[in-house]
Parts: C-alpha cells; sequence; structure tokens
C-alpha cells in the first residue's frame, strides 16, 4: 500500500557532523540570547545558526522590497527586512564614440550556423554561437506524466473559425519590415552584458535595406558598452555591423511606463512605415499576474497585462507578431492583451535563462525573405533560441512557442467560457477535490515563486471533463509550433489559477475585466480560492486542529476530544467576511505554513469576492470530507517503530509529505525547511524517525524549501527543485538545487534574483531572466525563519556565523549530522486544498 503514498526522495548518506551555533546581532539590533544552541565536533567550519535578524537600516536598491516564497517557503519579504550590506554607490562615465552617427564593428562572418567573432558594440567582446538543432526533450516517456511536447514541424492549418489577419504579405520579397525592439535592460544589462550579447547578435545579422530594426534601450544602472548611455534612454536603427544614433537624449523614462511605450512605438511607425510590424519586448518577465518588466532606474511596478493591450490599442498599430524576450508571458492572458493588435504572439510559459532569443539568423532569413511567413519565421527564432540556450547549459529549462492569434479570437473564448461554467458547477459539487488533484498535479511555471501559472493543456488532460478537453483541443490548434528542453508538459500557452498563493486573486480578476473576458472563468478562480482557504481555516480553526505550534507548545489540538462540535459555517462566514480571523492559535504564520492569523477577505482581495451561498456551499462539503484530527495524528508503535496510520480516504487527500526540522537556540525556533525525506512500512503507515541530518552547503547548514516535485511512478524517474534563500554579495537570492535520478546528492544550479516591489496601491514580483552564477569570491549569507517560544513569526535571521566566502571549488551539497537534543522534528502533510497537519513534534 506504501506506493499510494506521496513520493519521497532518498537522502544522500551523511558525509559528516556539524553545529548549530548562534551569532550576536548587528548594530542596531537586540541580541538574541546566547545560551543553548546546536553543536557538536562539526565538519571543518561547518555550522549553522545565528540569532541576529537579517535586517538594516539599509535600503533596497531594486524594488524597495524583497520577496520570498510564499506558502511554502520562507517569509523574508516584510517591511522590516532590507540587505545587511549597503551597496556603495560608484559613478560611471560613458565615453560614448560617434563616429559619423554609427557605432560599427569589424571583423565579423554572418550565416546560419556559423560562428562569428569581433570587437562588438564599443568595445564589448563579443563570439557568435554555432547552432544546431537540438533533442525535442530531455526525456521521452509513454507515461501520461511526462509528456514531452515539443513539435516537429510547424502547424500551417487554420480553423475556419478564425477572424482575417490584420497584415497582408505582398509576397516575392516586396514587403518592407520595420523590427521595434523595446529593450529594459534592467540587471541583465549591468550586471552580466546580456543585452549588449543580444544587440551584437542583431548588428550581425546580414540585414537588408527592407528590415528596419529600431531599438530603445534604457531600465539599466550600466551599459556593458562605451555606446550606450545609462543616464537616459535612446533610440537606435540597427544596421550591418553596428548601431546608428537615431535619438541620444529621450529622457529618463521609466521602461515599464506605457506612455513610454507609446512613444517610442509612434516614433518608429512614423519615421519607419513598413507593410509588416514586428515589436519585441526585451526584459525580465513577471507572468499574468505583474506582466512586464523591471526597469532598475525606477523599480516601483511593473507593466500589467492590461496597461500592455491598452497601449498597444493607443497606437492604432497591428502587428504581425508581438514577442517577450522574457521569462513567463505566453499565457492565455497575455493572448487576450494582445490579440487586438496583432496576428501572432512568440512569447516562453516558462523563465527563460539569461542568453534569451538569438537573433543574428532570424534577422537574416527576415532580410533574405521579407515575405516570409510568419509561422516559419516563429520557427527559426525558436529553434535557434532552443539551442543556443542548450548550448550555453545543458541543464536549462527552456519553452517557447507562437500561437495564432486569429485563430484564438476565433475559437478560444466560446469554449474558455463553457470550461469556465463547468468547472465553477465542479468546485461546488462533490467532485471538487478532482480540481485541487488536478491543479496540483499540472505543469507549473517559475514555481518557486507562486505565481500560479500553469501549462493549460496540461491542466484541462488532467481534469478530464468535457469542457476541460474541447478547451484543451483548441488551445492545442492555435499553438503552430512549440519547442521545449528540460521541461515536459508544457504545450504552449499557460493560464494563472490560483494555488501556491491567493493573494493575486482580486487582481487578476480586475485584469480580467479590463481585457473584458467572460466572467465565468473568474468566478471559477475566486470558487476555488475561496474553497481552498475555507480548507485551510477550517483545518487551524477546528478544536483537534493539527497545526505545528499546537503540538509543539501542547495547545489545544493535543487535549481535545476529536469528537468536538465544530460550527464550519459560521467560521467560515467570519474569516471570509472580514468580521475576523483564526483565533484558535495563538502563533502568527511564516511561509512553512505554519498557519496565521490572517484576514482571509483581505487575502482574496475583500469581501466582495465572497458570497455567503458560496461559504454555506463550501461547508457543507467540507463539513462531509474524511476529516483529519490530533487523534489521527498520534503516533503508535509497529514493529519497534513510531509510525501514523491513516484510513485510505484520509491518504487520498494528501498530495505531500515532508520532514520540518527546527532548532530551539534558546530563545526561540530556528526553522530549517522542509525536505520530502520519508518512508513508509509494508502497511502503508508513515514511520516518524530521524536520523538527525539535514542539508549543508560548504559545511553549513542551510534552511531548505521545496517548489517542484516530479516523479513518474512507471520508471521511477524524479526531478526535485528547491531553493535555500540568501543573501549573495548583500542582495536577497533563492539558490535553487536539484535532485534528480541523474543528480540524487544534489547539484547546485545557480542563483535566482529575487524582485519585489509596490507602486503603493498594488505589489508585484518579477522573475528573473536566467540564474546568477555564483563565482569565486562571492559572498553568501544564508537565511532562515525564525520564531518566538509562543510561536510568533519574528523575522528573518541568519544561520552562518560568518559570510560564507566561494572559493576555488565553488559551491557543494552535503549532507551533515546534526549533534544537540535541541534538534526537534515532525512530519507535515499537505492535502490537495494545501492545508497542513503535523504529526507529533519529537526531540531528536
Amino acid at each position: 500500500m506504501a506506493d499510494n503514498r506521496p513520493h519521497s526522495r532518498t537522502k544522500a548518506p551523511s558525509s559528516g557532523t556539524g553545529h548549530v551555533s548562534k551569532r550576536g546581532s548587528g548594530t542596531g539590533h537586540g541580541q538574541v540570547g546566547n545560551t543553548g544552541g546546536l553543536h557538536g565536533p562539526g565538519r571543518g567550519s561547518g555550522s549553522l545558526g545565528s540569532s541576529r535578524p537579517a535586517s538594516s537600516s539599509g535600503s533596497s536598491h531594486r524594488t524597495g522590497g524583497y520577496y520570498g516564497g510564499g506558502t511554502g517557503g520562507p517569509s523574508y519579504g516584510g517591511i522590516k527586512l532590507l540587505p545587511m550590506l549597503i551597496i556603495l554607490a560608484v559613478v560611471f562615465f560613458f565615453v560614448m564614440r560617434n563616429c559619423g552617427g554609427s557605432s560599427f564593428l569589424s571583423d565579423y562572418e554572418t550565416g546560419t550556423g556559423t560562428s562569428t567573432s569581433g570587437t562588438g558594440i564599443g568595445g564589448s567582446s563579443y563570439s557568435g554561437t554555432t547552432l544546431s538543432n537540438t533533442g525535442t526533450g530531455w526525456m521521452t516517456s509513454s507515461s501520461n506524466a511526462y509528456q514531452d511536447t515539443s513539435m516537429s514541424a510547424a502547424d500551417k492549418t487554420v480553423s475556419d473559425a478564425a477572424r482575417d489577419k490584420y497584415t497582408t504579405i505582398k509576397g516575392g520579397g516586396e514587403d518592407t519590415v520595420t523590427v521595434m525592439v523595446y529593450m529594459c535592460g534592467a540587471d541583465l544589462e549591468s550586471r552580466s552584458g546580456m543585452a549588449t550579447r543580444d544587440l551584437n547578435e542583431m548588428v550581425y545579422a546580414d540585414l537588408s535595406d527592407k528590415v528596419n530594426v529600431i531599438v530603445e534601450t534604457g531600465g539599466a544602472k550600466k551599459w556593458q558598452n562605451s555606446v550606450i548611455s545609462a543616464s537616459t534612454n535612446q533610440r537606435w536603427e540597427v544596421e550591418k555591423g553596428g548601431l546608428k544614433a537615431l535619438d541620444k537624449n529621450v529622457g529618463s523614462k521609466q521602461m515599464t511606463d506605457p506612455n513610454t511605450l507609446v512613444d517610442f512605438i509612434n516614433f518608429a511607425t512614423k519615421n519607419y512605415p513598413a507593410d509588416r510590424y514586428m515589436l519585441i519586448f526585451w526584459d525580465h518577465g513577471g507572468g499574468s499576474v505583474s506582466g512586464y518588466g523591471y526597469d532598475e532606474l525606477y523599480p516601483n511596478r511593473t507593466m500589467t497585462i492590461d496597461e500592455i493591450s491598452n497601449a498597444l490599442k493607443k497606437t492604432g498599430i497591428k502587428y504581425d507578431f508581438v514577442g517577450f524576450d522574457a521569462c513567463l508571458m505566453a499565457g492565455m492572458e497575455t493572448a487576450m492583451a494582445v490579440e487586438p493588435c496583432a496576428d501572432y504572439l512568440i512569447a516562453s510559459e516558462e523563465t527563460e535563462p539569461g542568453t534569451g532569443w538569438y537573433y543574428t539568423n532570424w534577422l537574416t532569413d527576415l532580410s533574405n525573405n521579407t515575405s516570409i511567413e510568419t509561422v516559419d519565421l516563429a520557427k527559426k527564432i525558436i529553434d535557434d533560441f532552443t539551442s543556443a540556450c542548450a548550448s550555453s547549459s545543458s541543464r536549462s529549462k527552456t519553452t517557447l512557442s507562437v500561437i495564432d492569434l486569429a485563430e484564438f479570437k476565433g475559437v478560444i473564448p466560446d469554449v474558455l467560457a463553457s470550461f469556465g461554467t463547468s468547472l465553477n458547477a465542479q468546485l461546488k459539487s462533490e467532485n471538487y477535490q478532482d480540481v485541487a488533484k488536478a491543479r496540483s498535479d499540472t505543469r507549473e511555471f517559475a514555481s518557486s515563486s507562486h505565481i500560479d501559472q500553469v501549462d493549460l493543456v496540461n491542466f484541462c488532460n488532467n481534469l478530464g471533463t468535457e469542457d476541460a478537453l474541447k478547451l484543451a483541443d483548441a488551445v492545442k490548434g492555435c499553438v503552430k509550433y512549440n519547442k521545449t528542453y528540460n521541461v515536459t508538459n508544457a504545450y504552449g500557452m499557460s493560464i494563472y489559477f490560483p494555488y501556491s498563493s491567493l493573494k493575486s486573486v482580486n487582481s487578476m480578476v480586475k485584469i480580467y475585466e479590463n481585457l473584458d473576458m467572460d466572467g465565468s472563468y473568474s468566478d471559477s478562480i475566486k470558487s476555488f480560492a475561496t474553497l481552498e482557504s475555507s480548507g485551510q481555516i477550517v483545518t487551524s480553526q477546528a478544536p483537534q486542529g493539527t497545526g505545528l505550534f499546537d503540538v509543539l507548545l501542547g495547545g489545544s489540538g493535543q487535549t481535545q476530544s476529536s469528537s468536538s462540535s465544530v460550527d464550519i459555517t459560521s467560521i467560515l462566514m467570519q474569516a471570509l467576511s472580514g468580521a475576523g480571523s483564526s483565533t484558535n492559535s495563538s502563533y502568527s504564520g511564516s511561509g512553512s505554513g505554519y498557519g496565521s492569523l490572517l484576514d482571509y477577505a483581505s487575502l482574496l482581495g475583500g469581501s466582495g469576492l465572497v458570497s455567503s451561498d458560496s461559504i454555506e456551499s463550501f461547508a457543507s462539503l467540507l463539513g462531509g470530507r474524511a476529516r483529519i484530527t490530533s487523534d489521527d495524528l498520534a503516533l503508535t508503535q509497529k514493529g519497534g517503530e513510531n509510525v501514523v496510520s491513516l484510513s485510505e480516504d484520509q491518504w487520498s487527500q494528501m498530495k505531500s509529505v515532508g520532514l520540518n526540522v527546527f532548532v530551539d537556540d534558546g530563545a526561540g525556533y530556528i526553522d530549517l525547511g522542509i525536505d520530502n525525506v520519508a518512508s513508509y512500512n509494508d502497511d502503508g503507515d508513515l514511520i516518524v524517525t530521524y536520523d538527525g541530518t539535514w542539508m549543508a552547503v560548504n559545511g553549513q547548514f542551510v534552511a531548505f524549501y521545496i517548489c517542484q516535485d516530479d516523479y513518474d511512478a512507471d520508471t521511477g524517474y524524479y526531478y526535485l527543485l528547491g531553493y535555500i534563500p540568501a543573501e549573495l554579495n548583500g542582495e536577497y537570492v533563492n539558490i535553487m538545487v536539484e535532485f534528480s535520478s541523474e543528480h540524487e546528492e544534489g547539484v547546485i544550479l545557480g542563483a535566482q534574483a529575487v524582485y519585489k516591489g509596490s507602486d503603493g496601491e498594488n505589489s508585484f514580483s518579477t522573475e528573473g531572466k536566467g540564474l546568477v552564477e555564483i563565482v569565486e569570491g562571492d559572498k553568501i549569507d544564508f537565511l532562515c525563519d525564525y520564531y518566538s517560544y509562543d510561536g510568533t513569526f519574528q523575522d528573518s535571521y541568519f544561520l552562518n556565523e560568518e559570510s560564507l566566502v566561494v572559493g576555488s571549488d565553488g559551491l557543494y551539497i552535503e549532507t551533515l549530522t546534526m549533534d544537540n537534543e535541541n534538534v526537534y522534528y515532525s512530519y507535515r502533510l499537505t492535502d490537495y486544498l494545501n492545508s497542513n497537519y503535523w504529526t507529533p513534534v519529537q526531540k531528536y
């Protein structure tokens, strides 16, 4: 029976011992105790633990705040949490080179499959990439759970229901083309020169006089060349071999302001009229919730999907294609926003590596035949992108697709409306858990950021209803070419569906309204969010509560009878109407999911999203499911082991089991995170035991959180992605870690920059394009969540005694043993509504 339980990975064998120690507070913070702490022989300087908060009087130079995790991860993004290190301001002087209006390159070659090299823009080094077609993915499996969705050929069929195309191609190579590149360089340029690299790829293309490539630059604190200025936006024409300055002083304008975009489009189309217009957004992307862009100079906003739509409509231009060389923009919402103005959308469902699109070859192909069919041109873009990213790193995870928006307009609205209606009805029936399970099993993108963007076809297939399958077929018809690398179950179009975090529900409902989207889908996501919240509220409010601090502190959850009655309707009415919140628990939870005194009405965007009829309906549904109480989670002895025995009905509600380890340092609790290490006996009972080991990096213990967990029961293949919260050179990041069948002991992939900000009214987060490489000399401070003895979340604290300075050997993962009696552990069971239950806390 054990194979019916949530799967878990096998932990690598222990490679030594370590200790948890304490570090005094920094300036401006009182010292939090200095007794206790974990100690032992250690391995080298391998130590973990700190009692000083990871905050200071410094201010963020990125976005005015930091983002960390959400449900299932640490909560180090509060107002209090600011960088420990104040980055010294360095004044950069740019020497602008102007040779007759152009900055020319020399000694280069172009052409498909050739290597190119030269001095690059303004002396920046450049070496082109030799491209070849790569395979279609890292795994092809007969299991429905792992579908390789790469297409071998473009689909040029078009539904009879499709609207007419806006752009009419003359044919015979007679068309003129204007390609507009809206390039917000951001830290991609200031840190790594990625924008300069792509500009070099453009200037090395063999451009014809019928192709105009017009670029606006801005949004970066520094440009890695001597041509482009960081003090003002600038406009350029890409010529064969160089950039021609069109306007060197547009003014310092926010690249995430829709008005800046409108001005650029109006300038380009007025001065470079053409038969075909193509628009490319270059920068970070935040997906359906946050939209496009991160401007280093003005980091207080993004350009939301509906703002993009309004900006494009304002220009009055019809585009052959709109493309996003940015993360997470191949969404249903993006397609809706762009469709009124464009025939095709080219974008990625997943995060993009920093290398982004490869520009040389497709611009050359376009120049060779300005009448090339858009789908053929998109295929070239997609194939080269996949190849270039794979050449850069074999561990890259990429998706890129082209969506026919004319067909989208003709076939999607009706089937989406039917889908939303049936989905909402299913959520209010006894089959509600089928929706939660389908959502849990669906391919999610940027999972560590909890933006709740999932593959639409995969979700529909998992649901399996008639309306869902009709929508899946319609979407697959609109996606004319899709290529993935190291990603399965990605069919080319994503959609927002709340699950990991409910904070964006209200924002998305407003965006849907602004896009004139049929209200049925909005109703379904509101219903699901309310249902999920209801399940979590009932779990945390019940007299037989199973929260971590209930069982740790000996709260009511351990003393009241499981037969106690609970007025579920009353609880939900109070919590979801905004009249109150959780009152049974004394603790305030963090991202680890310990529960919280949350105002659920605010969480869902206001009580207006919740109707009393819905609450009564959900109360009835939740009251009928197999309840899990502290009595159910009580430990029993079987075969000399402590076990937890649940019924099959109870196990069927569970999506995951994780080991939660924390440390009493004499003043409170250090949370070391959640790992999915668990084992079961032959009867399918969870064995509650712990060997005292935990993950460490270079001898220092770290907090670890899982954000993606894929497992193929047919083949035994598993892939687990997790993250370690940290400061890298004073800036907050998630250090990404992979455990898989290929890397059982774990491998560090790099650091994911973490961005978050607010415009004073709405909060946003943007997904970093690519991973930050961790190199020799970098300084790392590992972070953890910290709780007082009453369970109140305090702040994020540093774990290591001193900053880890990366040496020539880089970073390596270890499993170390903690040798101290003040280590505690519990197994966290999470159901399909993201309600958490803890087994009785044990001392190691």
